[in-house]
């Protein structure tokens, strides 16, 4: 049986009458995680950590997925002028699914952009705001090339879980974000960054499988075997 896979939603909203609001996950999560071998299902923005527990005890593995900027009130800061637009519905859903995971080393764990900066925000760690004003001689992270596209360079601690995933220490990348990951939360660690020293990946030591990702490696899995062996390592995981 594949190992079931719970993917984070986000919420859609439109001024579109009765049927404007909907749970959401972008079909590339989806797409990669079944191209892995894991069953995906989706998670709704729920605000009752009854229930996110009782699926998620029910879960071989969780998929933090991208989504709009981390509320800053969490990690203790006032909002930077740039910061974008905020979901406290999906801040909610992180915090309880996070937490319930911190407590479960053995559920494997994937962050995907925003999922990286929700890992390390409810694990007690902080965030830049805006990286093209807060971080001093910024690349580009926006990226106006196609999201298969990698844009930039990632340097990969020697010998760490990401390294030993892709088979080399370097890796081209997509970039779709303006926020990253400031302070490391405790029991976790960095293991690459961009060449202006943004943090790319982080893992949890010590646990079955837990690996935050600033790229959007789902967006490239047809292109890269790379990226594609991130889902693949990952459901493996899930499935053990």
């Amino acid at each position: 049986m594949r190992p079931l896979i719970v993917i984070l939603c986000n919420i859609w909203r439109a001024d579109a009458g009765e049927f404007s609001s909907r749970d959401t996950i972008n079909r590339p999560y989806t797409e990669a995680v079944y191209a892995a071998g894991g069953l995906p299902v989706g998670l709704p923005c729920l605000d009752d950590e009854t229930a996110v527990r009782e699926m998620l005890g029910r879960a071989d593995g969780l998929l933090i997925t991208g989504g709009e900027d981390v509320s800053p009130d969490i990690f203790g800061q006032a909002p930077h002028p740039q910061l974008g637009s905020v979901a406290p519905w999906r801040d909610t859903l992180d915090r309880l699914a996070i937490g319930y995971a911190l407590q479960r080393p053995e559920l494997p764990v994937l962050g995907i952009c925003r999922g990286i900066q929700s890992l390390a925000v409810f694990a007690g760690g902080t965030l830049i705001q805006d990286v093209p004003s807060q971080v001093p001689n910024a690349i580009q992270h926006s990226q106006k090339a196609p999201g298969y596209h990698g844009i930039h360079e990632v340097s990969i601690e020697p010998g760490s879980l990401l390294a030993d995933i892709i088979g080399d220490t370097r890796a081209m990348t997509n970039s779709f974000h303006h926020q990253a990951v400031a302070d490391i939360p405790p029991g976790f660690r960095a293991i690459a960054w961009s060449v202006d020293g943004v943090i790319e990946a982080m893992v949890r030591d010590g646990v079955r499988f837990c690996l935050g990702v600033q790229f959007h490696p789902e967006l490239m899995v047809n292109h890269s075997p790379a990226m594609a062996a991130i889902f693949s390592r990952f459901v493996e995981a899930a499935a053990t």
